[in-house]
């Protein structure tokens, strides 16, 4: 089990794959968007598929992370991601990244500016907080205005599942919403 933080090259790799998927993605497709069922097939198919390929972005996202620090992968929550809908479209309107009242939950938020991002380039920076994460003294060195917290949730030991929701707010902006369970960052014991 890796006790230290991840090192600089394997950031630099998430953070380009992340920019790569956000350039790849131009004409991504969100979970607003219909499937207008042309080809005979299931109205419903497209946007099916399309969030089945959120999911695996996501946790691929969240358990590289995990896996770079030797904890146990997260398992996605249908009920936990029906949370996190909700509460993502309630911020609709003004796309703020404010913390959802129901503390049952951890839980991570990221606005993007514009409507083409995929789910890797929403959830990157949350792991990318990690190089200012020290193991060996419980600590996060960020600069002014940052912090550690999203990364420590993202690879906190005993949170085993996870649901998000994607959605296009009415700015035009994306707003990804994470939630945990259990909960980590709480007492003052390290994440994993």
């Amino acid at each position: 089990m890796a006790r230290t933080s991840m090192s600089s090259s394997l950031w630099s790799i998430l953070l380009l794959l992340a920019l790569a998927a956000a350039l790849c993605t131009s004409s991504a497709a969100t979970d607003d968007d219909v499937d207008d069922g042309s080809n005979g097939a299931d109205p419903d198919a497209g946007r099916r598929a399309r969030a089945t390929a959120t999911v695996a972005e996501i946790l691929s996202v969240h358990n590289a992370a995990r896996q770079a620090v030797g904890v146990p992968p997260l398992v996605w929550s249908p009920q936990i991601a029906g949370y996190a809908k909700g509460f993502a479209h309630s911020r609709r309107g003004d796309c703020a990244p404010r913390r959802s009242p129901l503390f049952y939950f951890g839980e991570n938020i990221f606005v993007g500016k514009g409507r083409h991002w995929n789910a890797t380039a929403l959830a990157a920076p949350w792991v990318a907080e990690g190089r200012w994460y020290d193991y060996e003294t419980n600590s996060c060195a960020a600069p002014p205005g940052a912090g550690c917290l999203r990364y420590t949730q993202v690879v906190w030991r005993n949170t085993t599942q996870v649901g998000c929701a994607r959605i296009v707010c009415d700015s035009g902006d994306t707003l990804l919403v994470c939630d945990y369970f259990p909960p980590g960052n709480y007492g003052t014991g390290r994440p994993y």
